[in-house]
């Protein structure tokens, strides 16, 4: 579900590059939309699935901004060049029986197994945003209170611009990322208590925090009319510290992390 955070932050995105293309809307806004994206099954494993995800997103002028996947959010600083304010997530859970709801092709995986549960987590906290000519840099903190209860932070560096081809020109970004997790994250996803290691094969592992990720995202964003969108991107992400370490990684999926996917959305009003 991690990716489908990542689709609904692409969207997001879009929705604030596409306003700019747009008459000023300081009321309500109803986005919807759908797409595919291909991405491993779990965090961390070798085996890749293509899957069809909603997005259903709510805004209120370029302030307030909520979605199921992209969490809720308001922009207490809102200028030019600075964007502050609280945010709040939500991260699905993560089944031992590898059940993916909106997968379309593969099997379930059997890797997590004998593994614990990690229960849906809600993560509250807080994002700044700066904005340098085409350069923003980005940071966003959060706590879960349930699930995993760890703490999650990530950085960002995103160049941008617009490419004139056809039509309407091509919104495009790319750039660096890397996560740090607590120890509660890592254990959750990553550690083998002796428990699971007797239920799953896999040997004990005590998983620590520190740097997580790190890793590279692109996307380029096309409008076709006023209403429509489509968007492309593509990401990779390397596996490190303890989670790259874990047996789970190890021995039943790789430390690299690919995304591909594409999504088109359509603004009610």
């Amino acid at each position: 579900m991690r990716h489908l955070l990542t689709v609904a932050f692409i969207a997001s995105a879009a929705g604030q590059a596409i306003a700019q293309e747009r008459p000023a809307n300081d009321g309500w806004s109803v986005t919807v939309g759908a797409g595919g994206l291909l991405a491993p099954t779990y965090e961390g494993d070798d085996a890749y699935r293509l899957s069809v995800l909603p997005n259903i997103q709510v805004a209120y002028g370029d302030t307030l901004f909520a979605s199921v996947q992209d969490g809720i959010g308001y922009r207490v600083i809102n200028t030019d060049d600075l964007r502050a304010g609280p945010i709040a997530r939500i991260k699905f859970s993560r089944d031992a029986d590898g059940d993916q709801p909106f997968a379309v092709t593969g099997d379930d995986s059997t890797d997590l197994v004998g593994l614990r549960d990690v229960d849906t987590s809600f993560e509250l906290g807080g994002f700044v945003e700066y904005e340098i000519g085409g350069v923003t840099l980005s940071a966003e903190a959060r706590q879960a209170v349930s699930g995993h209860k760890g703490f999650v932070a990530d950085l960002g560096v995103k160049w941008s611009g617009r490419a004139a081809l056809f039509g309407p020109p091509v919104i495009w970004s790319a750039g660096p990322r890397v996560r740090l997790v607590s120890d509660d994250f890592n254990d959750a996803y990553f550690g083998v208590d002796p428990g699971a290691s007797v239920a799953s094969g896999l040997p004990v592992y005590n998983a620590e925090g520190g740097v997580h990720s790190y890793g590279i995202g692109a996307t380029a964003i096309m409008p076709i009319s006023n209403a429509w969108t489509a968007v492309v991107f593509a990401g990779y992400d390397k596996l490190v510290g303890d989670a790259g370490d874990s047996p789970l990684v190890q021995l039943r999926g790789s430390e690299d992390q690919a995304t591909l996917g594409v999504f088109l959305s359509y603004t009610l009003f």
